[in-house]
C-alpha cells in the first residue's frame, strides 16, 4: 500500500488540456517530472473511421507501484465538443487510475458511478446499423487576408474528405484547391503575383493480415508553383509492418513500395525540352516510430526513382529524438536531408528576381537539408497543482 495518500502523477501528453485536469482531479499530486511520479501517463491517438480519434491512455506504475501497468482507449466522436471530449478523457483516465486509488487510503473514498447505456439481457452490447455504412464527409474551408497601405495578401484552401474505413478497408477520395494572391505597390508600378495547387488525390487500402497490407493509389494535380499543368497519376502498393498493426500507437516499423506512372503536361518547356511525357515511377517508404517513457524516436527514409532514366532519383532521410536525461532534463533534436536529382519538372530559362523573392517558380537544386534542436531544463518546485488564470496572456502583445 502507498505511504501517502496522495498519488503523484505525470501525464505525458501534449495535446490534452492539462489546466483542466489539474483542476478536476485535485486529489493528486501533478508532477513536471517522470523522475519523481508514482504513475507516469502516455496519451497517444489516431484518426478513427468516422474522423474522429482513438487516444490511447497507457499507465505505468513506478516506485512503489512498479509493474502494475494498464492500458485503455478514450474514443473521440468525429461531432464531439471540446466541452465533451475533455470530459469524456478525464472520466476514462480517473477510471484507469482506480487500482492505484485502491492502494492508498483514498479507497474508502471512492465511489462506482456506471452511466445508463443500451445493453441487452444477454450482456451484450447493442449494435446500431450505420446508414452510411462508415462513409464520412468533411467540408473544409479557411483563408486569410493581410492589408496594409502598399501591400496585401490572400490565401485560400478548400476541399473535400469522402473517406471509409473499416477493419478491411481503408478509402477516401479528396479534391483540393488552392489559391494565393500578393500585391505590392512600388514606385515603379504595382507588382502582384497569384499561384494556385489544385488537384483530387485518392486511395483504396486492403488489409491482408496483422503484418501486411495492400492498396493503390491515384492522383490528379495542377501546380503553377511546380510548372505542372496537368499530372495524372496512378500507383499500386504494398506495405509490411514488423509489429502487427494493433501496437502502432506506441511502436511501429514499417516498409512500403509503390509502383506506378505518370502522364504529365508541363505549363513552359522544362530544362529537358518536354512539354508532355509519360514517366514510370516507383517508391520506397520506410519509418520507424516509437513512444516510451524515457522519450520518443522517429525515424524515416523516403527514396524515388523514375525508371525511364535511373539517374533521375531523389532520396532523403529525416530524423526527430525527444529524450529525457534525468530529472528536469530533457533535448530534442531533428532534422533532414534531400539528395534531389530528380526535377524533371523545372521550366527552361533563368528565374526572374521576382519570381524568385515572390517563391512564384521553384528553383534547381541537389540537395535540401534542414536541423533543429532544443534542450529543456526545469529545476525547483516539481509540483504542478496550483492554477490561476487571471488575465491569461490578454495584453501581452508586444508593439513597437
Amino acid at each position: 500500500m502507498a505511504s501517502s495518500t496522495r498519488i503523484s502523477l505525470f501525464l505525458d501528453c501534449n495535446f490534452c488540456d492539462e489546466t483542466f485536469i489539474r483542476q478536476e482531479m485535485s486529489y493528486l499530486d501533478h508532477v513536471r517530472d517522470r523522475e519523481v511520479a508514482d504513475v507516469h501517463v502516455i496519451v497517444t491517438r489516431e484518426n478513427t473511421g468516422s474522423g474522429g480519434e482513438a487516444r490511447t491512455i497507457d499507465l505505468i506504475g513506478l516506485g512503489i507501484f512498479d509493474g502494475l501497468n494498464y492500458s485503455t482507449v478514450f474514443n473521440v466522436p468525429a461531432n464531439a465538443t471540446e466541452a465533451e471530449e475533455r470530459e469524456g478523457f478525464l472520466r476514462t483516465l480517473e477510471a484507469a487510475l482506480v487500482p492505484y486509488l485502491m492502494q492508498t487510503p483514498l479507497r474508502d473514498q471512492l465511489r462506482v458511478d456506471i452511466a445508463p447505456s443500451e445493453i441487452s439481457t444477454q450482456g451484450q452490447t447493442l449494435t446500431t446499423e450505420d446508414p452510411w455504412n462508415n462513409w464520412t464527409i468533411e467540408i473544409y474551408a479557411d483563408g486569410s487576408a493581410d492589408f496594409e497601405s502598399k501591400q496585401r495578401s490572400f490565401d485560400s484552401r478548400y476541399g473535400v474528405y469522402v473517406s471509409r474505413v473499416t477493419e478491411d478497408w481503408k478509402l477516401q477520395l479528396r479534391p483540393f484547391f488552392n489559391y494565393n494572391y500578393d500585391q505590392f505597390e512600388r514606385e515603379e508600378g504595382t507588382i502582384t503575383s497569384t499561384a494556385r495547387r489544385d488537384g483530387f488525390t485518392s486511395y483504396a487500402i486492403r488489409s491482408i493480415s496483422p503484418h501486411w497490407s495492400a492498396g493503390a493509389y491515384g492522383d490528379v494535380l495542377t501546380s503553377t508553383y511546380s510548372n505542372v499543368d496537368w499530372r495524372y497519376r496512378l500507383m499500386g502498393a504494398v506495405e509490411w509492418s514488423l509489429y502487427p498493426y494493433r501496437e502502432a500507437n506506441r511502436r511501429q516499423l514499417t516498409v512500403a513500395y509503390r509502383l506506378g506512372g505518370s502522364h504529365i503536361t508541363y505549363r513552359d518547356s522544362t530544362i529537358y525540352n518536354e512539354i508532355e511525357e509519360v514517366l514510370p515511377q516507383h517508391l520506397l517508404n520506410a519509418g520507424y516510430e516509437v513512444i516510451q517513457p524515457w522519450g520518443g524516436v522517429e525515424i524515416g527514409v523516403n527514396a524515388s526513382q523514375y525508371l525511364h532514366d535511373l539517374s533521375r532519383h531523389s532520396l532523403q532521410f529525416d530524423a526527430e529524438f525527444e529524450i529525457r536525461i534525468t530529472r528536469g532534463l530533457s533535448i530534442e533534436v531533428g532534422g533532414f536531408l534531400e539528395l534531389i536529382h530528380d526535377q524533371i519538372n523545372l521550366p527552361k530559362g533563368n528565374a526572374d528576381l521576382e519570381d524568385v523573392l515572390l517563391r512564384r517558380r521553384q528553383l534547381e537544386t541537389n540537395y535540401e537539408a534542414g536541423i533543429s534542436f532544443g534542450l529543456r531544463y526545469r529545476f525547483g518546485s516539481l509540483l504542478n497543482n496550483v492554477v490561476n488564470p487571471r488575465f491569461g496572456g490578454i495584453g501581452n502583445r508586444d508593439s513597437f
